[in-house]
């Protein structure tokens, strides 16, 4: 019986410890959305200081989840993500407005994916 009941918390505790990760993620991702939507508005004014400004939030955030993102995230998704953060930034100092709006679109595609990856399906299970 003891047995029994040590596999059942095990398993009641990956399922925490899921959802938990879940949460985290989606939180984390929306802090960079907003950051990207915020970069993405002051592209579309002109407004290249503004944009760098906000990207820097956010890509500092990105870095600064490290900690978190090099356990639970593969890291080729890690580093698309973070080359996705740079290709902003450098259409950003270029002045190229539309370049750096489909960057940031490039970017969002990395951050939602690596949020879709992170939910738990019976497809990611079996």
């Amino acid at each position: 019986m003891k047995k029994e009941f040590f596999a059942l918390m095990i398993i009641l505790a990956l399922i925490v410890g899921a959802v938990i990760n879940v949460i985290h993620i989606r939180s984390l991702s929306a802090d960079i959305t907003g950051h990207i939507q915020q970069t993405q508005s002051c592209c579309r004014r002109a407004d290249f200081d503004g944009a760098t400004a906000a990207l820097r939030k956010g890509l500092d955030h990105w870095l600064e989840a490290d900690g978190y993102t090099h356990i639970f995230i593969r890291h080729s998704e890690i580093d698309s993500t973070s080359d996705a953060f740079y290709d902003v930034l450098s259409a950003l100092n270029e002045e190229d407005a539309d370049g750096a709006v489909s960057a940031c679109e490039k970017l969002q595609y990395h951050i939602d994916s690596i949020v879709s990856m992170e939910h738990v399906t019976l497809r990611s299970v079996f």
